[in-house]
């Protein structure tokens, strides 16, 4: 049984890019213990990713950006990640069909929903819509790079045991691509013939 949450209070902390509140609420577990949380909520707008595979290459398209986020808790200066971002109000398909094209420059005609992800549910609202989808050589027909001022986006095309190994060796550490990289490895996703 889920416990009851009753909403105490909320104080705006910050009003930037995205809400920082101090939220404070009394939950009450299924056997009667109540508690008191008062916590920092960060309200992240929905998002998705994407895990762009080319099963007849053996390759899967990722990409490489700064994250200041990251940076500060001593990550390598770039990160390499599948492409995402924010919804920013569309559906979460016709959202990463969008980042496709912007990031990387592959044009997408549909995306398979395969899970849904909150990224650090302790802390901030973020849940993030994970896709596949198939891609082609003759389907890179954009520049790719991001449309932001503030990106700079690489675009890397490493074989899948490639990609796998970079989780090893912590090259990868990105927990959205983490999952996406093994959710293709246990589903098969990289053997042509299934496909």
């Amino acid at each position: 049984m889920a416990p009851k949450i009753k909403m105490l209070g909320e104080t705006l902390l910050a009003n930037g890019r995205f809400r920082l509140t101090l939220t404070r609420v009394e939950v009450i577990e299924s056997d009667g213990a109540a508690r008191l949380m008062n916590r920092e909520i960060y309200h992240h707008k929905g998002a998705a990713a994407v895990l762009l595979y080319d099963p007849e290459r053996k390759i899967v398209l990722l990409v490489r950006q700064f994250r200041l986020g990251a940076y500060l808790e001593d990550a390598r200066s770039s990160m390499t990640e599948v492409c995402a971002g924010m919804l920013d109000g569309d559906a979460p398909e016709a959202g990463i069909i969008r980042e496709a094209m912007e990031e990387t420059g592959v044009a997408i005609a549909d995306a398979r929903h395969v899970f849904d992800a909150f990224v650090s549910p302790g802390a901030t609202t973020e849940k993030i819509a994970c896709f596949v989808a198939r891609y082609g050589q003759a389907d890179r027909v954009g520049a790719g790079g991001g449309v932001d001022a503030d990106e700079h986006i690489e675009i890397i095309e490493p074989t899948f045991d490639e990609a796998l190994a970079m989780i090893e060796r912590g090259d990868i550490c990105d927990a959205k691509t983490i999952a996406l990289l093994y959710y293709a490895k246990a589903r098969g996703l990289m053997d042509y013939e299934a496909n």
